[in-house]
């Protein structure tokens, strides 16, 4: 998911000032394929975000049991056409092939990325249910501290035509990202009220939408990728966003330099932050700056 072309207004002053301020931010790193470096961040207030086929490696484990968060990947809004793992297979119903796909304008037709599909995520539809259900698993199985949502928000990123959507797809997409991360919320309050929910987008929608701004209240924070400009205005702002009051706060922000990763850990709002640019997904970059108490350990 990429939202760098978020409205955002660039603020070259930022970058020019923020030196002077003190590192408040700690590192995550994303290990969608590889273990290397993961152990760098077993540490309390370290927080790692697995990928779609390598959680359970022994590395996270170790990493948690120093101290680290680790949180797994999931992409809810689209589904691959062909398979990538057994554990991804296990999140898409099993059976890719059963997984309901997004309705509009024709059933299947809509695209994100390559070779993938748009899933059914209206309200209350089975693919959520489904979704629900395998978190809710992953709640009880206690291996993995949350899980890192992809693209669910306000809007769809990626290839999507959005624009080109009638309002009542429009309506529909958004109301289902707020209906997923609702249910997810009422569930880890009941079974475990630690979990994490990051999701990997923002609630805001491009033109002054307000309707995706009440899912901000069922996730712990977001990660701004790569935000357009580096520190701008727009991603401060909503960077300074409460979330959930369920206490453990997380802001993550993805950036496209180690310089930019330590210009946004400069900002108390900010709790986490990596350099890796999309090449670097893989595995975790060393970390760029260092750890730091958060006041809800």
């Amino acid at each position: 998911m990429k939202f760098s072309k978020v409205l955002a207004f660039c603020c070259p002053l930022l970058l020019s000032t923020v030196s002077g301020l003190a590192q408040a931010a700690n590192p995550f790193g994303i290990a969608f394929a590889r273990e290397t470096n993961v152990s760098l961040y077993g540490k309390p207030t370290g927080l790692l975000i697995a990928g779609r086929c390598n959680r359970y490696e022994p590395e996270f484990a170790t990493a948690r049991a120093k101290g680290a968060e680790v949180l797994a990947y999931l992409n809810p809004a689209t589904r691959p056409d062909s398979r990538v793992c057994a554990l991804d297979q296990a999140f898409y119903m099993n059976n890719y092939g059963a997984v309901p796909l997004w309705p509009y304008p024709t059933y299947g037709q809509r695209s994100i990325w390559p070779n993938t599909r748009m899933t059914d995520i209206r309200p209350g539809s089975k693919w959520i249910l489904w979704v629900v259900s395998y978190v809710e698993k992953l709640m009880r199985e206690g291996k993995v501290d949350g899980v890192f949502l992809d693209n669910i928000g306000g809007r769809p990123w990626g290839s999507s035509n959005w624009t080109q959507w009638s309002q009542a797809e429009k309506n529909a997409w958004t109301d289902g990202s707020i209906d997923l991360v609702r249910r997810l919320d009422a569930k880890r309050r009941a079974i475990n009220p630690n979990f994490i929910i990051v999701n990997n987008n923002i609630w805001a929608i491009t033109g002054g939408s307000t309707r995706g701004l009440p899912g901000e209240k069922y996730v712990d924070g977001v990660n701004l990728e790569h935000p357009y400009n580096g520190v701008n205005a727009y991603h401060l702002a909503y960077a300074k966003k409460p979330f959930s009051n369920l206490g453990h706060r997380r802001l993550l922000v993805t950036a496209k330099s180690a310089t930019e990763a330590k210009a946004w850990a400069a900002y108390s709002f900010v709790t986490h932050v990596s350099p890796q640019v999309a090449s670097q997904y893989g595995n975790p970059t060393v970390p760029v700056v260092s750890f730091k108490a958060l006041t809800d350990r």
